[in-house]
């Protein structure tokens, strides 16, 4: 039994790759975590039941920002899961560019409360839109060293280009909400609410 074991962590070891599973596990844990703590913020009003409408309405903000960031962590996710269901193990340089994606998901619990708080400040959309353009860069990131390191199915050149076109829009609609902040703040706001609506109807299995 154990030489079975150990030729099976051999020939994942071959040319430093390892296993994927506890890569795939603490990221999943991170995820969980995040999704957890987004609710965290939005506390029950208070007063009587007289003030009850008036108390939802106060913190329709937090709740707001909480339903857009789970929706914005779970299609991460699922990006995510995809990437890792087509690797056939990991290399160190993966592991790392995974972590720090993963860093940009812990934070994004912190820039939602922030928004939350101050759904059209300037500042607080800026935040959130750095938050969304780092988790999208450092994705594209992991992609970009599975796919140059070898150890994940080879994409088409339509699928190539497919993937790398759907970050640089991702990417490019963050920076966009990023300058409308300071310009046209409601604006800004607009576009990280369409934000996971547009690429759930534009997504292609066929293509990832």
């Amino acid at each position: 039994m154990r030489g079975d074991g150990s030729s099976n962590e051999e020939r994942l070891r071959t040319g430093r790759r390892y296993r994927t599973d506890r890569t795939e596990g603490i990221s999943d844990g991170v995820f969980a975590v995040s999704l957890t703590l987004l609710i965290l913020d939005v506390r029950p009003p208070e007063g009587g039941v007289s003030q009850l409408v008036h108390g939802l309405v106060l913190i329709a903000p937090r709740l707001g920002t909480f339903a857009l960031s789970f929706a914005i962590v779970a299609y991460y996710w699922l990006v995510h899961h995809l990437i890792f269901a087509s690797l056939r193990g990991v290399k160190v340089a993966l592991i790392w560019a995974n972590m720090l994606f993963l860093f940009t998901i812990a934070v994004l619990p912190f820039s939602t409360a922030v928004l939350g708080r101050y759904a059209l400040a300037p500042v607080a959309l800026a935040i959130y839109g750095a938050n969304l353009a780092a988790c999208t860069s450092t994705l594209a990131g992991v992609w970009f060293v599975a796919d140059h390191s070898h150890i994940t199915e080879q994409p088409t050149a339509s699928q190539r280009r497919y993937i790398v076109r759907r970050f640089g829009v991702q990417l490019t609609v963050a920076l966009l909400g990023i300058a409308c902040a300071f310009l046209a703040p409601a604006l800004a706001l607009s576009i990280f609410v369409a934000l996971p609506i547009v690429f759930a109807l534009t997504y292609h299995r066929r293509y990832y």
